[in-house]
């Protein structure tokens, strides 16, 4: 398997531990709870992901710092993601979500256990108030994963490529150096990953309250048992929604 082959299927195995955790009641409980209790606070101040921390200000960036982001990073630390978002959002396979018109989410599900929380990880700003003042970042800074361009306009157009190709192809190899991806997955999660779309299938429609006899039909009926490849599909989704999503890669 190339490299290129090995990333892409690594990002669809995140992919399809969001799509298990997402339908998961407890992480559901779990985000709905954090929201009923900040909810209203984001609303005012603006989400941590959208890249909002500078406008802050010393007193909203603390008190998220110290009283938000540690709640944040208890659930994410249960869940094993790098950062809290709505089981509602539906990312593409690659990973993305846009949540809203030229802003992007990408999947949490990509990190390991011991990165889980990386996402609201402020603890640099666990400080004394002077060096605290010191970190304060000073104006809005894009994401690691972003690039922002200038060009000169008056440039001749085929220059004005030229400069962009050449200038995010140097980035983008310095972003893959520093942000490397798992060059491979194991065989078994290779050979399952034809199947989750099946279970996710299956799951969706018991949960909609279709019969298992139905499922085996849409679903399986190429097999010899439908009925007991249904049985079989719901309950392996079951067991990935529980947590066995975690065991992925």
């Amino acid at each position: 398997m190339s490299t290129r082959e090995a990333i892409k299927e690594a990002q669809l195995v995140a992919w399809y531990k969001w799509e298990f955790l997402r339908r998961n009641v407890g992480y559901r409980k779990d985000y709905k709870k954090f929201i009923r209790t900040f909810g209203s606070w984001f609303e005012t101040h603006g989400y941590w992901y959208d890249e909002t921390i500078a406008p802050w200000g010393p007193q909203d960036l603390r008190f998220f710092a110290t009283v938000i982001a540690p709640k944040a990073k208890v659930i994410c630390a249960r869940w094993e993601i790098r950062d809290l978002f709505s089981p509602d959002w539906r990312f593409t396979p690659s990973g993305v979500y846009y949540y809203k018109p030229g802003w992007a989410a990408f999947l949490p599900t990509d990190c390991s256990k011991e990165k889980a929380g990386q996402g609201v990880d402020l603890s640099q700003f666990y400080l004394p108030d002077e060096e605290f003042e010191k970190r304060l970042p000073t104006h809005a800074q894009a994401p690691k994963h972003q690039l922002v361009l200038k060009f000169d306009l008056r440039l001749p157009l085929a220059d004005l490529l030229g400069q962009a190709k050449e200038q995010i192809w140097s980035l983008k190899l310095q972003y893959d150096c520093s942000h490397p991806q798992p060059a491979k997955t194991s065989a078994t999660v290779r050979r399952r990953l034809g199947l989750y779309d099946k279970y996710l299938r299956a799951w969706d429609l018991k949960k909609d309250g279709a019969k298992f006899e139905y499922i085996g039909v849409v679903i399986f009926a190429n097999k010899r048992s439908p009925l007991q490849s249904a049985k079989d599909a719901c309950r392996t989704a079951q067991r990935l929604i529980d947590g066995g999503y975690k065991k992925l890669g």
